[in-house]
């Protein structure tokens, strides 16, 4: 039977070992020839509502090695890389906790190099998009540690894009949805961390027609460095939304319905525990006010209690393209002990770390400050969480305190 899955990745694997390493090599060369000077950005005069926009933090292409859109065959190649640090510090009544204690073949010292990926992205043809990156480890010894995006799309229009590939699932919940270099917290929230799997290997559609944007996915459903070796199960990844921001007069207002199914306990992560997976979510954005909210839930597979909950984000630009100020409110429930404390980091308190501060209650509040230098290509992050867990074997409740460096080109 003919797998679309698995043809695109016999031919992705033939060609990585090639790609990769130029890759690699090439941004490092493009980021010291061609990046953007830091400085004020420049915003667009209005949307397409035709609604002033008073901030602006969206990431730019800083390293475009070519770009001609007049061109019939290739309109565009850029090299593509993120670098993220952070330190954090936490006190709590089952001791104290901080990057000193996580993976140390993941930090520098008191450290932590969360994330440092190389890649490019190019247009095709006028309607084909060809991307990837890879992450490296923050030792370098090897240099390379794993694909975390490689796939090809075709988008003949809005309404219409046909991808396959090695993705970031993220067609489920907001946080998930957001790129990483895009993200105005530190960590997704408690229960996106408890859904969501790994990235994936699969075939998918999207798109937007008006108001309306869908997505529609099938992955399978083993994680691996590379592709997918086809050992596990599947999962599907199912979105629907609209956009009110014109009846409202607004910059944006999607309300959307995301589902996620597994068919497997021996898919990756969230799908290997839950069977079945829902969110709806809303992202509101007018003038300096940018806001999101997430219900959630799970229903659980083998010994995994249901869960569902509710995020609460509200922000607000205190310095329009610079300052930004925010809160995040969790409230989680999982049967049976169903929830487990966020790895990074309060599960390192010494007192939860053999049982990973399972419980099945949890709040937690975020008070967080970005500044950002140049958009989302350099921010500076600071940010410190309160963090409540009850009904498991022991309950949590402490503080911990973020500062991070986030850049991207």
């Amino acid at each position: 039977m003919f797998n679309p899955v698995k043809l695109s990745t016999t031919l992705f694997q033939k060609t990585t070992k090639a790609l990769l390493p130029a890759t690699a090599i090439l941004a490092l060369l493009s980021v010291a020839l061609h990046a953007a000077p830091v400085g004020v950005l420049t915003l667009p005069e209005e949307n397409k509502e035709g609604n002033k926009l008073e901030t602006d933090v969206a990431p730019k292409d800083l390293a475009v090695l070519y770009k001609d859109k007049e061109n019939p065959i290739i309109e565009k190649f850029s090299f593509t890389g993120e670098f993220q640090v952070q330190w954090a510090d936490g006190s709590s009544n089952q001791g104290s906790f901080g990057t000193r204690d996580y993976n140390p073949n993941a930090r520098w010292g008191d450290i932590e190099a969360r994330r440092i990926r190389l890649g490019f992205e190019s247009q095709w043809l006028n309607s084909i998009k060809l991307w990837g990156n890879i992450d490296v480890n923050p030792n370098s010894n090897p240099f390379y540690k794993d694909i975390y995006e490689l796939a090809i799309s075709y988008s003949p229009s809005d309404a219409f894009n046909l991808g396959v590939g090695k993705l970031k699932t993220r067609f489920f919940t907001q946080e998930w949805n957001t790129r990483t270099r895009e993200l105005i917290v530190f960590e997704n929230s408690l229960l996106v961390n408890t859904l969501i799997p790994q990235q994936l290997t699969g075939v998918w559609v999207n798109g937007k027609a008006g108001n309306w944007v869908y997505a529609l996915a099938a992955f399978a459903g083993d994680y691996e460095p590379e592709f997918t070796q086809f050992n596990a199960g599947e999962v599907t990844q199912a979105s629907l939304g609209y956009d009110f921001a014109t009846a409202l007069n607004v910059e944006k207002a999607l309300v959307k319905l995301d589902y996620q199914g597994s068919t497997s306990t021996k898919n990756s992560d969230g799908p290997g525990r839950f069977s079945n997976a829902f969110s709806l979510n809303t992202t509101f954005q007018n003038k300096r006010f940018y806001g999101y909210t997430d219900l959630l839930g799970g229903i659980g597979q083998g010994k995994q209690g249901d869960v569902w909950g509710i995020t609460l984000t509200p922000t607000y630009f205190l310095i329009p393209n610079k300052l930004q100020t925010l809160i995040r409110y969790q409230y989680a429930h999982g049967d049976n002990d169903g929830l487990k404390l966020q790895n990074r980091y309060e599960a390192l308190a010494p007192g939860i770390i053999s049982n990973k501060g399972a419980g099945s209650d949890y709040n937690a509040v975020y008070f967080g400050l970005n500044y950002y230098i140049y958009g989302h290509n350099l921010k500076l992050m600071a940010g410190t969480e309160y963090n409540n867990m009850t009904g498991g074997p022991k309950d949590y409740s402490g503080w911990t305190t973020l500062l991070g460096i986030r850049a991207s080109f």
